[in-house]
């Protein structure tokens, strides 16, 4: 992404991981398309991202939603200004270089970035990847404020209810149990690998498990588009599929 001017009046270049790529193309096909407006620093007839009745977002209208967010989630007042030292934070304890972060942050000197880490020697791209990753999985450990997990651990209530279903979490029904990951950790690219294996066999007597995996599957279909979760929706969907050819062929 290209920061044309940012906080220090410097232009920079900040890599975005995917999941932010994705959510960006998703607000941009469906949001309501609306007239160009003029930029104000260019003059020119630009498409904003985020508009409000035909009019760019201003600064108290996206410190207003930002606090708004912070009161749901429990965690008090947040302003725009901590979203980025949390972010600088996170790399830093992730072993980020100072060339990195002063290049990510638009830093003009390395005293400005001294604050948060000890000078070390990488690139920009691979330092952020790596970091990042690391990042989002330290993320997805840390307690809820309550002092609870942030991803329930018991698989079935007092009620017989599968708690696990309706977790916050990036979900996966395995023939023999389930996984559970923090969205921030994202999707495990191993979930489901056996069943996607062209090698993979199954018989009859496996066909009630099959049929079990199945029936979670659908309803994780329904909780991951509930949450604006498109990819993990077509993940399931993907593997619904594989189990009904599954079934079918064992049971034929």
């Amino acid at each position: 992404m290209k920061v044309p001017l940012g906080k220090l009046d410097t232009e920079r270049m900040v890599p975005l991981d995917d999941e932010t790529v994705t959510l960006v193309e998703r607000i941009a096909a469906t949001r309501t398309p609306g007239r160009p407006l003029r930029h104000p620093r260019s003059g020119r007839p630009t498409q904003f991202l985020f508009t409000h009745h035909g009019r760019r977002l201003s600064q108290s209208a996206v410190r207003k939603e930002l606090t708004r967010s912070a009161q749901a989630a429990g965690i008090g007042h947040v302003t725009p200004h901590q979203l980025r030292h949390t972010y600088a934070t996170a790399l830093v304890n992730a072993g980020v270089s100072l060339q990195a972060l002063m290049a990510l942050l638009g830093h003009v000197s390395a005293e400005m970035s001294l604050r948060y880490a000890h000078l070390f020697d990488s690139t920009v791209r691979a330092e952020f990847e790596r970091a990042l990753d690391l990042a989002k999985t330290r993320i997805g450990t840390m307690p809820a404020p309550n002092g609870r997990p942030l991803i329930p651990v018991t698989a079935t209530t007092s009620s017989g209810s599968d708690e696990w279903r309706d977790a916050p979490a990036i979900k996966s029904r395995l023939a023999g149990g389930h996984c559970l990951r923090a969205p921030a950790q994202g999707a495990c690219p191993y979930a489901n690998i056996c069943e996607h294996c062209p090698s993979f066999r199954t018989d009859t007597a496996s066909i009630a498990v099959l049929s079990a995996q199945r029936v979670d599957t659908e309803a994780l279909v329904v909780d991951a588009e509930a949450r604006g979760w498109i990819h993990e929706a077509d993940r399931h969907r993907k593997l619904l599929a594989r189990l009904d050819s599954l079934i079918e062929q064992t049971a034929g």
